[in-house]
């Protein structure tokens, strides 16, 4: 359908780079036309003319502020919706459009090409590719900007996503953060260096805030029944929210293997989809870290400060229990439950090192022990 070119004018005249068009090209006419005025009556009223030159000045500089290039917003949802989850996506997606000068929308049809399932690491190398493109035909238009992720994703995704960014280090990448409580969407990681570096005095006061602290240095607890050949994994066990059996579940797949506790209850860590009680290998040793609230703080602060906080643990256990255990590589396996632009930007810190993430599923805890009824 085609439109009349007043109602194109009119959409374009009230959108953000349209009225900042309009203060540009009216108050330039003002801060122009002022200064023959200036020039002439300098000697007796020039304070006035000088006041209305600086004001229109600062209005012309307001309206290129509206129409500056704001970069690509990118909203990756990787796995459908229930309806009651739909508001986080509309949240992400009007955060984007507000953002930003240009907004791509990642959804699950777009990562199922010809409708077949991807695998994890197929469907992050479409959605980089996908963001590639995107980037480039932006670029082209002679424009510039930063990458800003809007993602929804299970914890073992936005992990192999962040594997996946940290393979064009070129680019710059913030990484958004929606509040399930209220639906709020705020920056929680810029993914960069910064994020190796020592710990400030401000972010050891805002870990001691929300984290467990431990009396003595990280070291990897041993699990003595660890057959020899499995002694090279190291479990990493993170819960940054408030998920009461998390911790114990985890420890015991860790040292067992087992996705089943001994009353038969499921961890929900799944290793194989189709047959999800299907055992794994146990670990050597294991690491925790836990909050010491139910939340953390939704801020970026918070968020980078714990997200390095977990890489320089990660990295000080790994090098221990390689030492320790006299391998000569060490395997990590990540238990996380936390915020998702944590998981992504662990997965970028992590990306040289053999990592992989225990994929969990809340709906395999719910099923019935052995011998009881389904309730």
């Amino acid at each position: 359908m085609h439109t009349c070119w007043y109602r194109q004018l009119w959409d374009f005249l009230r959108s953000r780079e349209g009225f900042g068009t309009l203060l540009i090209a009216a108050f330039s006419a003002i801060a122009l036309g002022v200064v023959p005025n200036m020039l002439q009556k300098f000697q007796d009223s020039g304070w006035f003319y000088l006041a209305v030159f600086l004001v229109a000045t600062v209005i012309v500089i307001l309206g290129w502020i509206l129409r500056r290039e704001r970069g690509v917003g990118v909203v990756i949802q990787m796995f459908p919706l229930l309806p009651t989850e739909t508001a986080r996506l509309e949240a992400l997606l009007a955060a984007s459009a507000s953002n930003h000068t240009s907004t791509l929308f990642l959804q699950p049809k777009l990562l199922h090409p010809g409708g077949e399932p991807l695998t994890p690491t197929a469907r992050a190398d479409l959605i980089t590719n996908l963001i590639d493109a995107r980037v480039a035909e932006y670029a082209r238009n002679g424009r510039e900007g930063d990458i800003t992720l809007y993602p929804l994703a299970q914890m073992r995704d936005g992990f192999i996503l962040g594997q996946r960014l940290a393979q064009d280090r070129a680019k710059t990448f913030t990484v958004m953060h929606v509040s399930a409580n209220h639906h709020r969407v705020l920056p929680a990681v810029n993914l960069g260096g910064h994020l190796t570096q020592p710990l400030s005095p401000a972010q050891q006061v805002l870990l001691d805030n929300c984290l467990k602290q431990p009396a003595a240095p990280v070291v990897p607890i041993a699990h003595p029944g660890c057959p020899r050949e499995h002694r090279h994994r190291l479990a990493f066990i993170v819960r940054l929210s408030r998920t009461d059996t998390m911790t114990d579940d985890a420890r015991h797949v860790a040292k067992t293997g087992q996705t089943r506790l001994p009353n038969g209850r499921h961890t929900g860590y799944i290793f194989d989809k189709d047959h999800p009680d299907t055992s794994t290998s146990p670990c050597g040793a294991h690491v925790i870290v836990e909050t010491s609230t139910d939340y953390l703080p939704e801020t970026r602060e918070t968020f980078e400060a714990v997200t390095t906080h977990l890489y320089r643990t990660w990295a000080d256990a790994r090098d221990k229990w390689k030492a320790q255990s006299h391998s000569p590589d060490i395997e990590t396996r990540l238990f996380i439950m936390a915020p998702l632009p944590i998981a992504v930007a662990l997965g970028w810190l992590m990306s040289r090192a053999h990592a992989e993430v225990a994929h969990h599923e809340f709906g395999v805890t719910r099923q019935s022990t052995p011998g009881e009824g389904t309730s």
